[in-house]
């Protein structure tokens, strides 16, 4: 209903619902849009901004379950080497038909080769709640692959800490690397030859 406002009273139950109809229906568009060959194309960024409780749950969804879903997914080295090569247009479509323009033209991607590790650098719009991530790093090694976040985490204490680095697993175990006092990708991204060295 463009142009309107419409009040709903839901309940907590009500809420969730629509929240898991919201993260299913980005799943369902992230498999159908990975099957597809891409048409090359790149993305310049916006100024996003996050409007919702509900779409915070999309934001979550494809920070935490969708990008490491499809990685580790038999259409992971497909996105990898689409992204990897520039080409966008999937994951941008994917991103802007759940969640709109305003935050898929946010997030900007690059690429970085190092011997024998090949990376994927994905900075989101910057994240209004913990945990969503301030940015997240795919990695090649060979033929394995490994999905890295930098998460928001308040300021831990009072110490400055405002950010925790993890990991998602292929088994889809979360692994918290302890609390961090940056939140660029440069630092990121520094942390990476130590984080392939843990099995």
């Amino acid at each position: 209903m463009k142009g309107h406002t419409l009040t709903i009273n839901t309940t907590p139950m009500d809420q969730k619902m629509r929240a898991r109809s919201g993260v299913c229906r980005l799943a369902l568009v992230a498999g159908m849009l990975m099957i597809a060959q891409p048409t090359p194309a790149t993305a310049e960024p916006a100024a996003p901004t996050v409007t919702s409780a509900s779409q915070f749950d999309l934001i979550y969804a494809l920070h935490h379950k969708v990008i490491p879903g499809i990685l580790f997914s038999d259409k992971g080295t497909l996105m990898f080497d689409d992204l990897f090569a520039g080409r966008t247009e999937t994951f941008h479509t994917m991103v802007l038909s759940g969640m709109g323009s305003a935050y898929a033209d946010g997030i900007t991607i690059s690429r970085d080769h190092q011997p024998a590790v090949d990376m994927v650098l994905i900075s989101f719009p910057d994240p209004l709640v913990e945990p969503a991530c301030f940015h997240a790093i795919l990695v090649r090694q060979g033929s394995a692959f490994r999905y890295l976040t930098l998460e928001s985490g308040g300021n831990t204490g009072g110490q400055g800490l405002i950010t925790f680095l993890g990991e998602w697993t292929r088994d889809g175990k979360h692994m918290n690397y302890g609390p961090r006092a940056y939140r660029d990708m440069a630092s990121f991204k520094n942390e990476v030859p130590a984080l392939l060295q843990r099995p």
